[in-house]
């Protein structure tokens, strides 16, 4: 207990609530510029169990944000590089590393958990989380960076959800338009916060948190349920169908992905800052992606997981 007490010191917590936190396991869904940061954090708080989910390897453009990785981890798994790193940190918690992508399919890696945090970059693996714990009536805690500015909602048992507030669309990625480190970093904290009082059973309201860092900009949101929410009205759709229709082209190598119609405009914005961009009226062609205007998306990949990969960077979902 010696290795807690300044925790244990705090009223909010207690060494009552300390054992509390030491019962628990908390799964963490992407283990990137989020992740890394409220992993860290639950670990040196003690967390009983941690649950790693992502896909994904380490590249050298995450090392601007991604606190618990260095050069060395380059082209490593995310998850068990994360867990490797976690266990030096804390060797008295258990770290499960699950080199997976979470869809309708492995959604089961969250039954285990007392607390799901949203540590993703795409809309379509929130929904996904939503639809789960609604149906489930489990906790979450929803997260996301962008440029100078993020979000962080606790999302409970009864309350809104997710889709109270958000539409499917197209989002902005780090990728395509930029992310200051220190938004990851305070929003990662924040959303630990709200996790450990979640676990501790503390007064939580469903407010959806809003922290502008570069312009020192701090609002909050009531939100409040949806009366045509699907997943409300527990239309669970994104746990029985899959996130983007895939189908591969074996003689080209390629992968098409159907997705949701895309602000094709946006897109080229976003895209020109990283490179060249061919438009020719029908189609936006970068690196190897190929974007159409009905939401195909054409990509030269080495496997379905790399397509996905690809896909989300730099559309979104």
């Amino acid at each position: 207990m010696d290795r807690y007490s300044r925790q244990a010191l705090l009223t909010e917590i207690g060494t009552t609530g300390q054992k509390i936190l030491q019962q628990k396991t908390v799964a963490l869904v992407g283990i990137g510029a989020l992740g890394t940061v409220s992993a860290e954090l639950l670990a040196r708080a003690g967390l009983g169990k941690l649950l790693l989910i992502d896909r994904d390897v380490v590249e050298l453009s995450n090392l601007q944000r991604q606190s618990l990785f260095t050069e060395r981890d380059l082209e490593k798994g995310k998850a068990e590089t994360a867990k490797e790193k976690l266990k030096k940190i804390n060797s008295e918690i258990e770290v499960e590393a699950n080199s997976v992508h979470l869809n309708y399919e492995t959604i089961s890696l969250l039954e285990k958990a007392d607390l799901i945090l949203d540590c993703t970059d795409n809309l379509v693996t929130r929904f996904l989380i939503n639809d789960y714990c609604k149906k489930n009536s489990k906790s979450w805690v929803y997260s996301a960076a962008i440029g100078t500015s993020g979000y962080v909602m606790p999302i409970l048992p009864g309350g809104p959800c997710l889709r109270c507030f958000l539409e499917e669309a197209n989002l902005d990625t780090c990728d395509t338009v930029g992310v200051l480190n220190t938004i990851t970093v305070s929003i990662a904290a924040l959303q630990v916060t709200l996790a450990l009082k979640i676990l501790l059973g503390k007064e939580t309201e469903p407010i959806l948190h809003h922290y502008d860092i570069w312009n020192h900009e701090y609002k909050k949101l009531i939100i409040k349920t949806k009366k045509d929410c699907p997943a409300c009205n527990k239309k669970f759709t994104y746990l029985n169908e899959p996130e983007n229709k895939i189908l591969r082209f074996c003689a080209s190598g390629k992968y098409q992905i159907q997705g949701p119609k895309p602000d094709l405009k946006k897109i080229k914005s976003n895209w020109q800052q990283l490179g060249e961009v061919i438009d020719d009226g029908v189609t936006l062609q970068f690196k190897s992606v190929m974007l159409f205007k009905d939401g195909r998306a054409l990509i030269k990949a080495g496997s379905e997981e790399e397509a996905r990969i690809i896909y989300s960077k730099y559309i979104g979902n």
